[in-house]
């Protein structure tokens, strides 16, 4: 196939065009897809203000967090009032501090929000290929120097380090490595979570978060994907299903969607080979087992309370990959998932490790 290129480009709307920016591009670029079929993806492409220097804006690309599965979950196309908008927009801080560094962002949605098919949730290979050709269709249309970071928070921290692992473009040096509350061993917490009757307070987004889960592993798993359509799910889960490809990560979470419904009653007749099927995706794409470049600096800025990627998991990780030989420069924020990249925490600090690395 030819190079990734960049098929349209036009200005940002909404929430997805940041103030901090010069200019701000909703783009489309070529792509291939998860089965391996030419894809039009979509993304953001925000520029620093002012003349580019000589060589081109260095850069950085940011993998966003789970906002859903759906064209409507595209962080390109948040707008004010829309019901993923917070998650959408959960990394503008970090992206706005980097920019007023005179570093440009590429923000890329992934394959299946705002392009065909459903999204390989979780799926590494599947997001770093997102990622790397947004990166490859950019530099040819913008004054882009070679000097990249990677970075991404939660699912976009998975994208982020498994585009690393895949090493950078023809062209392109990679310089580091910034991720926000790295997602890990999510066989276990998911395979926990499995065995719930029911759902306790407060953790009503798992259940649509697992059936997302679900699907993502059967976009490249047929055998998984031929017991869903068969007896996999339950009668109620199957009747939700469509949802993934219709509603945002909030929506599904619902009482009226997917947050009705215990994380084991999605599960059918023949829901120990579904079980069995994602926990093995899940360990298969798992950023614990990716090789990453030898002596890549790695920023992780991590959360004491979460309840997404807990803290002694991420601990796991950050010593797997310092045995490894990586030099993992960890930094703990005492709050919650999300919390790590609000104001006042984390983005001012790793924008700064960010530019200090890339305008050395």
């Amino acid at each position: 196939m030819s190079a990734p290129a960049l098929l349209t480009c036009e200005p940002a709307r909404g929430r997805a065009a940041l103030p901090a920016a010069g200019e701000s591009w909703r783009v489309a670029y070529s792509s291939t897809s998860v089965a391996g079929d030419a894809v039009r993806l979509t993304g953001l492409a925000h520029l620093p203000a002012g003349a580019p220097p000589a060589g081109g804006w260095p850069v950085v690309t940011y993998g966003h967090m789970t906002t859903g599965g759906s064209d409507r979950s595209a962080p390109s196309v948040a707008v004010d009032g829309h019901p993923e908008q917070r998650r959408m927009t959960q990394g503008d801080v970090f992206v706005s501090h980097l920019l007023q560094a005179g570093i440009a962002v590429l923000r890329p949605d992934y394959e299946g929000l705002g392009s065909p098919g459903p999204h390989p949730y979780l799926v590494g290979p599947a997001l770093a290929v997102s990622v790397r050709d947004l990166l490859v269709a950019a530099r040819a249309s913008f004054d882009l120097a070679g000097r990249w970071v990677s970075a991404g928070h939660s699912e976009g921290a998975v994208a982020a380090l498994h585009a690393a692992a895949a090493g950078p473009p023809a062209g392109v040096s990679l310089v580091a490595c910034a991720v926000f509350a790295p997602v890990t061993r999510m066989d276990r917490t998911i395979g926990l979570s499995l065995r719930w009757p029911a759902t306790p307070p407060g953790f009503g987004v798992v259940p649509a978060l697992v059936a997302l889960m679900i699907e993502g592993a059967a976009s490249v798993d047929p055998e998984l994907a031929r017991v869903l359509s068969a007896d996999g799910l339950s009668a109620r889960a199957g009747a939700l299903w469509p949802q993934l490809a219709e509603r945002t990560l909030t929506e599904l979470a619902r009482r009226s969607s997917f947050g009705a419904l215990p994380p084991a009653a999605l599960l059918g007749a023949r829901g120990d080979v579904v079980r069995e099927r994602l926990l093995s995706s899940l360990r298969t794409h798992d950023v614990a087992g990716l090789s990453l470049p030898a002596g890549m600096p790695l920023r992780i800025d991590a959360a004491t309370l979460d309840e997404v990627a807990p803290f002694w998991l991420t601990r796991s990780l950050i010593a797997r990959y310092r045995a490894a030989g990586l030099p993992v420069e960890p930094h703990w924020w005492r709050t919650g998932h999300s919390g790590v990249l609000a104001a006042g925490r984390a983005p001012g600090p790793a924008a700064a490790w960010v530019a200090r690395l890339l305008t050395a």
